[in-house]
């Protein structure tokens, strides 16, 4: 099976670094130098996985923080780091563990996952009432809104501790189906950040076909828009 992944880079001495690292792992390697522009070719395909090189995703973070994690919020992904001296290539991700990085990461993460295009449409801004959930079964959910949202995914608005990677459970009091839904937290902005509004980012990871539905309609842009 061909594995398909998606390099963030900037040109430059690491973008042949990556490139050449990443073949030798047995993978097609598409390459994009820009976060916001992307060409037809890149949006076309579907894809396992995501690498972004750091020094590429810090300046676009500069540019806009959101449109970057709303980008990769569906898709595994790791991080890339060239050491200038020893041109060695260090790989951060969810779930590493010591000694394993870009073959477990495409091993255990992107060849098991269903190949999808990169996500074109946009969140809504819609401000909806959401219970978090930590377990199924907990009893006191916190309560609060969203500050967007898409039929994939959502921002939730909170100042508690949370961690990247952990699965939580989010209900949505005005879905015709308000079973609490299972996601992973994708991002996370923790309060007292400068000009950012505290939360998770989250992927839903099971959504019921009546939650998927109603959530596309609440998402579609209105006629005329």
């Amino acid at each position: 099976m061909e594995i398909r992944v998606l390099l963030f880079v900037q040109d430059g001495e690491a973008k042949q670094k990556y490139l050449d690292t990443l073949t030798d792992c047995g993978v097609r390697v598409f390459v994009s130098t820009s976060f916001f522009h992307l060409s037809e070719e890149i949006c076309s395909q579907t894809y396992h996985g995501l690498f972004f090189d750091l020094s590429t995703k810090m300046k676009a973070i500069k540019e806009n923080k959101v449109e970057v994690y709303r980008l990769a919020e569906k898709f595994p992904v790791a991080h890339l780091q060239m050491d200038r001296g020893s041109g060695a290539i260090r790989c951060f991700h969810v779930g590493r563990q010591t000694g394993r990085s870009l073959h477990d990461f495409i091993d255990s993460q992107c060849r098991p996952f269903e190949p999808q295009k990169l996500r074109t449409s946009m969140r809504r801004e819609m401000h909806l009432p959401v219970l978090l959930f930590r377990h199924p079964a907990s009893k006191c959910p916190e309560r609060s809104i969203t500050k967007d949202i898409s039929p994939g995914g959502c921002f939730v608005i909170t100042t508690r501790r949370f961690t990247q990677g952990i699965e939580i459970f989010l209900g949505f009091p005005e879905l015709t189906d308000s079973t609490p839904i299972r996601a992973q937290i994708r991002t996370v902005v923790k309060w007292g950040m400068r000009y950012q509004i505290p939360g998770i980012g989250v992927k839903f990871e099971a959504l019921s076909m009546t939650q998927a539905a109603e959530l596309e309609r609440m998402c579609r842009p209105a006629a005329g828009r």
